[in-house]
């Protein structure tokens, strides 16, 4: 499929009077199915390994995995980034890398002070980083509006 059946694609989703705020519906979007994703991850592999090796191991693997399906929606589908790969993947990483020290910090201190079982720490985890992450994404890891096509596609200016 090509980046502008893509784009189209997404495009069509968003009901024509919410075409101005078409990039924060689609973060949104893209944020739900990364956090079910990546909380998908995470819990297959703390069911299976959790016995065996701490959470850090767990939380680093799942992260990777979680992060690497992220950058390509956000990329692709949410900011529509034209940038050098090697120049914005660094900066997409470094929020991650942010994201997942303080989940390294909270976690164990959330599990022995919270009254919450594991699984629903890390979700209400993953809940806030896509809240979070999103300026930081806009502006940081892929550089706000320059590098990116215009938010409209031809899909999108016909009638509703």
């Amino acid at each position: 499929m090509s980046r502008r059946a893509i784009e189209a694609a997404a495009d069509r989703y968003v009901p024509r009077f919410l075409v101005p705020h078409a990039e924060k519906l689609q973060y949104l979007a893209v944020g739900a199915f990364n956090t079910v994703f990546g909380y998908a991850i995470w819990a297959a592999l703390y069911a299976l390994l959790s016995h065996h090796v701490g959470y850090a191991p767990i939380l680093v693997i799942s992260y990777t995995i979680a992060t690497a399906n992220a950058y390509v929606w956000y990329r692709f589908v949410v900011f529509r980034s034209h940038n050098r790969v090697w120049r914005e993947l660094p900066r997409f990483l470094s929020v991650y890398v942010a994201t997942m020290l303080v989940n390294l910090i909270a976690f164990p201190l959330a599990v022995r002070w919270l009254p919450w079982n594991a699984y629903a720490i890390q979700a209400a985890f993953g809940v806030a980083v896509v809240v979070a992450s999103y300026v930081a994404h806009k502006y940081f890891s892929f550089g706000g509006p320059a590098g990116r096509r215009e938010r409209l596609t031809a899909s999108t200016k016909g009638p509703r």
